[in-house]
């Protein structure tokens, strides 16, 4: 047996499925199938062309495979046998490689239950009548050229899921990749954005057909398997050295810990102080690393850039009479920052687990625990959504000073503005509660195939809240949103959410019996 048929057998077996048994796999390849089709079903989209089913397929696949890469190169930088395995006598990008090919073998059984979702997808809406069907030959071709895209694009998308470990240490290199990493991973979404996933031509470049995929998926072999590999060496060089360490501290009053990428100081006075509650300790720990995070020279050109971008795009949107335009950007921003904190959250569970035991010998609940946590995710996507909602309303207010708009008008946008931000603080304290429902599901294995969805979910959540909700055709004609929408998901969905808290809090120590990467076979 070959060096690396050994390591691909090796990083293999940490998520193989095989050890839940027979019948717990079949359920899990069958939840995910049938969830696959229902969401399909009642996404809008979905009724306007027979390609859409399989773009959908596309992009889902493109997220999951990302975000399963992704959450596999943290897991292994905060595990303890990282240092085993770079002591092996091969070189990082061999044992890279090798990780490569193991999670290539994980997303190929993925995509074959998302294409199998998508042709029942498909199948249910012929039978409704949404569409006119495809001859047996013009469906062959369709699944064929979608099949052939999703396999050539799916080691970049595994490439660009590891290369998330290039951002984990603060250094020029992730300031210099960061904008184009992000633009490079959210461009099939931009795409879908410009030709419509609605389209349905007759020509064979038209965007979406299957002549299109097939010129599509020689340019990703072109032009992505060459970018795929600088980046695998670019991560073997530098991402692999990227980690978080213990360190002692070399202050008698207090101790110290690098706590992911920052290093947080807890006085042993702090507990003692009477104004200081054990939520709030907890809280400032966690909330140490994140204004560290946010003193990146990245995030900082962000935090600059971004607001007046928003507000001349308001500016000017307002001034042109496409309001609508307006709104689609800001609900699809404010769907981003939804994607971005269940990321965050999910990565979290994984990079904090090395710190778990530190953390749980404080003398405190684990419900303050948990909870602290989510709070500084909740608060720090709220603080990212106010500022997109304010500098939207300034270019709106700036438009009305300088007369390009009627006060009715503006006052209509800014009624959905406020609307749509509502909505997505509603959404996002919703998506939070669900995903800790993470530390629950571990306390039987049978349960874990319940996380897949929430999981998806939440990566997926800003899509599908945007595919969901759609805008009235004019705004100036005096529709105003329907306010009982939030009125409903406040006194139904937030206390259900909620409920997931207490539930995950119980069961937080068990993340401790669960090593990040799998136990090896």
């Amino acid at each position: 047996m070959s060096a690396m048929k050994t390591l691909v057998r090796l990083e293999y077996s940490r998520y193989n499925l095989s050890r839940l048994g027979k019948y717990s796999r079949l359920l899990t390849a069958l939840i995910l199938v049938i969830g696959t089709v229902l969401i399909g079903i009642y996404l809008p989209g979905s009724r306007s062309s027979e390609r859409i089913p399989f773009i959908y397929a596309a992009l889902l696949v493109w997220s999951a495979v990302t975000a399963l890469s992704a959450v596999s190169i943290v897991s292994f930088m905060n595990a303890g046998s990282r240092d085993w395995m770079l002591s092996f006598p091969h070189s990082r990008l061999k044992l890279l490689y090798a990780k490569m090919i193991s999670l290539l073998g994980h997303s190929l059984q993925l995509t074959l239950a998302v294409l199998l979702a998508a042709v029942m997808l498909y199948l249910h809406s012929v039978r409704s009548g949404w569409y006119p069907p495809l001859s047996m030959a013009e469906l062959l071709y369709l699944v064929a050229a979608y099949t052939l895209f999703i396999l050539i694009f799916l080691p970049l998308a595994v490439v660009f899921g590891l290369a998330i470990s290039l951002f984990l240490h603060p250094g020029k290199l992730a300031l210099l990749l960061f904008i184009p990493y992000t633009a490079l991973w959210m461009s099939p979404f931009i795409a879908d954005g410009i030709y419509g996933t609605g389209y349905s031509g007759a020509q064979a470049a038209a965007p979406g057909s299957p002549g299109f995929m097939l010129y599509a998926s020689l340019a990703v072999a072109a032009a992505g398997w060459p970018l795929g590999h600088l980046l695998m060496l670019l991560v073997a060089a530098r991402g692999l050295g990227a980690e978080g360490q213990e360190v002692p501290s070399s202050n008698p009053s207090g101790t110290s810990r690098r706590f992911g990428s920052g290093t947080l100081r807890i006085s042993r006075n702090a507990g003692l102080q009477k104004d200081t509650s054990t939520f709030m300790m907890l809280y400032r720990l966690y909330a140490g690393r994140t204004r560290r995070t946010e003193k990146h020279p990245a995030v900082l050109s962000l935090k600059l850039a971004v607001p007046p971008m928003v507000a001349a795009g308001a500016y000017f949107g307002i001034t042109s009479n496409v309001e609508s335009v307006v709104l689609s950007l800001m609900r699809s921003l404010f769907g981003l920052v939804i994607t971005f904190s269940s990321v965050w959250v999910l990565l979290r569970s994984s990079s904090e687990r090395k710190q778990l035991p530190w953390l749980l010998s404080f003398p405190q609940s684990r419900l303050a625990l948990l909870l602290s946590g989510v709070a500084v995710v909740w608060t720090t996507a709220i603080r990212i959504m106010g500022i997109l909602l304010l500098s939207a309303v300034a270019g709106s207010v700036a438009a009305l000073i300088a007369g390009q708009t009627g006060l009715q008008d503006w006052s209509h946008t800014l009624i959905w503005l406020l609307y749509f931000f509502l909505f997505y603080v509603l959404a996002l304290t919703v998506m939070l509660c669900l995903l800790q429902l993470e530390y629950y599901t571990m306390k039987a294995p049978v349960l874990g195939i319940l996380m897949f969805p929430v999981s998806l979910l939440g990566l997926m959540g800003g899509v599908f809240l945007n595919k969901f909700f759609s805008l009235p055709a004019e705004l100036h004609t005096g529709i105003l949103p329907d306010w009982s929408i939030l009125g409903w998901i406040a006194l139904i969905g937030l206390p259900a959410a909620l409920c997931c808290i207490p539930a995950g809090a119980r069961y937080y120590h068990l993340s401790l019996s669960r090593p990040a990467g799998k136990k090896q076979a």
